[in-house]
């Protein structure tokens, strides 16, 4: 998976869609990347932590991908 450039969004509170992890795997990987971004730019987890969990999720996401 190729790596992007690190982005924040902003809830606005408008109603958020059914999200099939089917259908939008991708960005439900991303969002879920982002709140890992956002708890280590608190403080909340340090580098390795967020480096690893992004790395389970990936594992997940392409064993569900059957890759």
């Amino acid at each position: 998976m190729k790596r992007q450039k690190h982005r924040e969004f902003v809830y606005i509170g408008e109603p958020v869609p059914q999200l099939k992890e089917q259908e939008h795997g991708d960005f439900l990987l991303l969002v879920q990347e982002s709140v890992l971004f956002s708890l280590e730019k608190r403080g909340l987890l340090s580098q390795a932590q967020r480096e690893n969990a992004v790395q389970l999720l990936e594992q997940q996401y392409r064993q569900k991908r059957g890759k």
